[in-house]
C-alpha cells in the first residue's frame, strides 16, 4: 500500500494505491479532476479506471466536488456514510450550498490559488452507504468511523493495520496551532468525535488542510479546549452581527 498526496485546489487529496486498484480518501474539488487524471497517467502510470472507490466524507466543495465526475469517467464507486436527508436539501440547503461555494473561493484566495470554477451538484448519490465501523468494499483494511460535528454527515476512515487515520476537516490549523474547523454545526457531536479518535493516538493522521503527522493526545486536548459550546456557523455569525448592528 502506498499513500500519495495530491495537492488539490484548496485541500490535500490522498490517493491510496494497491496492486488491485486505488482508493481516493475524499471527493476533492471539481477543479482537481484533471490533476487526478494526470497523476494516474504520469506518476502512477496506470489507467484511470484503476480508481475503484471514492470516499465522500461530507458535502463541502473540497470533499465532494469531483466525486460524480470521477465516477462518470472511471466507473468507480462512491462511498459515504448512511443518511436519509441530503445535506443541502430544501431552500435553506441550496442557500447553504452557495455559501459553502463562496467559502471555497475565499479559501482559494487566501492560498493565492486564483478563481476557478468549482460548482458541483448539491446532492450526492453514493453507490454504497456504510454504517459506522463497516469496512470499505474492495479495501477492507479501511473502515468507516462516524465523526459528525463539522456537519451532520462527516465520516473519517481508518486503517488499523497501517495505523493511519484520515479525518478530513475534523482538525485544522489556525496560527500554527490545532483548532476546530469552521463551521461547527453540532458542537457536542464534534467534541464526542474528538474524544472518539483518542483511541487512535499514535497513528498518523491525514487531514485535508494540514500536513501528515502523528496524532497526539496534546493535539486533541488543544482542539477540545477551543471547541465551541454553541453552533458556530454562517447563520449564527450573521445573526450575531445583526444583533450588534441593532
Amino acid at each position: 500500500m502506498n499513500i500519495h498526496l495530491i495537492q488539490g485546489y484548496i485541500q490535500n487529496t490522498f490517493l491510496v494505491e494497491y496492486e488491485h486498484g486505488c482508493l481516493l480518501l475524499d471527493g476533492a474539488s471539481r477543479q482537481d479532476y484533471h490533476l487526478i487524471k494526470q497523476f494516474f497517467a504520469e506518476t502512477l502510470r496506470r489507467p484511470f479506471t484503476d480508481l475503484k472507490v471514492v470516499i465522500v466524507t461530507h458535502m463541502h466543495p473540497d470533499h465532494a466536488g469531483c466525486a460524480h465526475k470521477l465516477r462518470q469517467a472511471t466507473g468507480c464507486k462512491i462511498v459515504s456514510g448512511q443518511f436519509e436527508r441530503q445535506w443541502y436539501a430544501g431552500f435553506g440547503g441550496r442557500l447553504q450550498h452557495i455559501i459553502d461555494l463562496s467559502l471555497g473561493y475565499w479559501v482559494a484566495g487566501r492560498l493565492g490559488r486564483g478563481r476557478q470554477f468549482i460548482y458541483y451538484p448539491p446532492h450526492v448519490y453514493p453507490d454504497i452507504k456504510l454504517a459506522d465501523g463497516e469496512p470499505i468494499p474492495g479495501f477492507e483494511d479501511w473502515k468507516v468511523l462516524y465523526t459528525p460535528g463539522h456537519t451532520t454527515l462527516d465520516i473519517s476512515v481508518v486503517n488499523e493495520t497501517e495505523r493511519v487515520l484520515y479525518a478530513a476537516d475534523l482538525i485544522v490549523w489556525v496560527r500554527k496551532a490545532p483548532a476546530p474547523p469552521y463551521p461547527v454545526h453540532l458542537p457536542q457531536a464534534y467534541k464526542d468525535s474528538l474524544e472518539r479518535i483518542k483511541a487512535y493516538v499514535g497513528f498518523d493522521i491525514l487531514l485535508a488542510h494540514v500536513k501528515r503527522q502523528p496524532l497526539t493526545a496534546s493535539m486533541l486536548e488543544a482542539v477540545l479546549a477551543k471547541a465551541p459550546d454553541l453552533p458556530k456557523t454562517t447563520w449564527e455569525t450573521v445573526k450575531s452581527k445583526a444583533r450588534v448592528w441593532r
